[in-house]
């Protein structure tokens, strides 16, 4: 089976379509051309046969037996006879013959004298009379002959119109003797024309090729015979011509009857032709029915049922198709579709597990959140009275240790190292207690359209001032203007959380790379470090409150939860991830740049993504006012 593609496929059906639709054309244009070809064959030998019968209906007025012939030709005109005189006529007989005679006495001679008058000439008629009425008929034959001969040369050149326009179409099988008919016939009227009136123009013949005939064949010409006189001359050509007429309808039956046998040959030829196209056409169906099942039938129908297995649930299901065209492209995309499908339903199921693991551990930060607000609460006036009071005392008790030890030494300065120790830790724990105060804040956030490349600029130039990161490269080069509909101070603090947390992580000559873009209608920031990276448990835990892995226990494990809370605030997205330690880390932060659409439900508000429950805007659950603005932390 050749490996075609299915364009090449659909031109060879394409072309068996045209062979059959040529080929039935071709067999439908046979047979209607032999139909058409007899059709017009019999129409027009129907014709000749009609000129023909005109013909011989002409002929056969010119059928005169020797009696008629003869009265046609002029007789010697006898010596005239002096009349007898004879009695007047009687009053009341027609002067027709007197006329006559005058007419004629008029014509032959001129009058001596005087013309006679009605009387004389009627004694002075007799023979003359007759024989000029013998001479009016014999005229009046003639003419009448003379037109039988004109309207036979009339029908002789209608048939013979007929005739040679059949032979042009090749309607005949032979028709020499039809031409040498219609040759003689011609030839016979022409002479019988010329010798029953001499004294008229020669017509000549109406068919131009009959002088050629009868200069090729001169046995024919009846002047050939012998010396003839005129009555014994047309006396022939007449029983020639009469005899030529009345065979003319036998050769033309003959060829009639040799036109229906070519015609019958035309009609079964023309039918074998069609016989045989038609079972080709039928061959070729078959074969492009058969083709068409292979090439397209059959890979459509294991594509179905592979589509009925996936749906299903089978995702490793393949199909397995060897067609070597597009079909075969078909089902191989089909099969990474599945593969790709069923690794898409194995992430879907990581994701699930990842967003019930972020749903544990949001209501995880409601509780520590509740917690850490209260003990916020219940800790910062304790704390502030004992920095205050030791503050107060180590200013009361200066002088008095000035005056026992002005060296400054000994136990005045253990004291002072102790109120000063008292006054560091207070306001560290003071510090703590205002993180967990901001951890649990939940107030509306002040949304505004922000250039997040000019506030991760703003930030990158402050970290850079400070001196135990200047030995650390930040390399930041936004290729695009990045804005974003959120609160600027609250991502502020965020990206500050998240370059300290990587420029900490990192040692000497270590690289943070940023990087700021619109992708998929968001606002995406990217912080990429080549530091000590995570492990997987660290990455599972890294958004956890109190949770921190700083060297020399640094840190209190707030910094990326709180901006964690900040992201889901603004219905961002904030994501981490590291091949492994020592590989460096990615912080991923995608923010929307449109303001999110209002989420009404039929009963109680639903809190706002990211908030814990219970929050109430505005105030803390420990009833702190949170309505100053958080205070910027560097500590993770």
């Amino acid at each position: 089976m050749p490996r075609w593609p299915i364009r090449i496929k659909l031109i060879v059906g394409l072309s068996l379509v045209v062979a059959m639709m040529t080929t039935l054309l071709a067999g439908s244009i046979v047979g209607l051309r032999a139909f058409h070809r007899s059709n017009l064959t019999l129409t027009d030998q129907l014709r000749e046969l009609g000129a023909s019968k005109d013909l011989l209906q002409a002929v056969m007025q010119l059928d005169l037996d020797d009696r008629e012939l003869e009265q046609l030709f002029p007789a010697i005109r006898p010596t005239p006879v002096k009349p007898a005189p004879t009695a007047i006529e009687p009053p009341g007989v027609p002067p027709n013959g007197a006329e006559l005679v005058r007419a004629a006495l008029a014509t032959d001679a001129a009058p001596a004298g005087p013309v006679p008058s009605d009387s004389g000439i009627r004694r002075a008629s007799g023979p003359m009379v007759a024989m000029l009425d013998l001479e009016a008929r014999r005229k009046d034959r003639l003419e009448r002959m003379l037109s039988r001969l004109r309207d036979a040369r009339q029908a002789l050149s209608r048939y013979y119109a007929e005739l040679e326009r059949n032979s042009q179409r090749g309607n005949r099988a032979d028709g020499r003797d039809e031409f040498t008919l219609a040759f003689l016939i011609d030839d016979d009227l022409a002479g019988i024309l010329a010798e029953l009136a001499p004294d008229q123009p020669s017509p000549g013949p109406v068919i131009s090729r009959t002088p050629i005939y009868m200069a090729r064949h001169p046995e024919a010409d009846l002047r050939n015979a012998g010396p003839w006189e005129p009555f014994a001359l047309t006396r022939a050509r007449l029983d020639r011509l009469i005899g030529s007429a009345v065979s003319l309808p036998d050769k033309l039956h003959s060829d009639f009857f040799l036109v229906l046998e070519a015609s019958k040959r035309h009609y079964q030829s023309s039918r074998v032709i069609v016989w045989t196209a038609s079972l080709a056409v039928l061959a070729m169906l078959y074969g492009l029915t058969k083709l068409v099942h292979r090439w397209v039938f059959a890979p459509i129908r294991l594509l179905h049922r592979g589509v009925r297995h996936v749906a299903r649930g089978s995702f490793d299901y393949t199909i397995d198709l060897d067609t070597g065209d597009e079909m075969q492209a078909l089902a191989e995309a089909f099969n990474d579709m599945i593969a790709r499908l069923g690794a898409s339903y194995a992430d879907l199921e990581r994701q699930v597990d990842e967003r019930s693991r972020q749903l544990v551990r949001s209501e995880r930060l409601a509780g520590v959140g509740f917690l850490a607000a209260g003990v916020a609460h219940e800790i910062n006036n304790p704390l502030a009275s004992i920095a205050f009071c030791a503050e107060a005392l180590e200013m009361r008790l200066d002088p008095i240790l000035r005056s026992h030890d002005p060296e400054g030494g000994g136990d005045a300065r253990v004291a002072r190292d102790y109120l000063r120790m008292i006054q560091e830790e207070s306001f560290r724990c003071k510090r703590i207690t205002e993180k967990l105060l901001d951890f649990s804040r939940c107030g509306e956030i002040q949304r505004q359209r922000t250039d997040l490349v000019e506030l991760v600029d703003g930030v990158v130039e402050m970290i850079r001032h400070m001196g135990k990161y200047r030995d650390k490269t930040i390399v930041f080069q936004p290729r695009e203007a990045v804005v974003a509909l959120v609160d600027p101070q609250e991502i502020k603090q965020v990206v500050l959380n998240l370059v300290v947390n990587a420029l900490d992580s990192m040692e000497a000559g270590g690289t943070l790379r940023i990087d700021a873009r619109m992708a998929a209608g968001q606002a995406e920031l990217t912080f990429k470090d080549d530091g000590c990276g995570m492990e997987p448990e660290v990455l599972e835990n890294i958004f956890e409150p109190f949770y921190t892995r700083r060297k020399g226990g640094k840190g209190t494990g707030l910094g990326l939860s709180i901006s964690h809370r900040i992201i889901s605030q603004h219905h961002g997205e904030i994501t981490a991830d590291s091949p492994g330690v020592g590989l460096g880390s990615t912080f991923i932060v995608r923010l929307p740049n449109q303001a999110p659409a209002p989420r009404r439900d039929r009963g109680a508000a639903e809190p706002a993504r990211g908030r814990h429950p219970g929050c109430v805007p505005g105030e803390s659950p420990g009833g702190a006012d949170v309505s100053a603005t958080p205070a910027t932390s560097i500590e993770g």
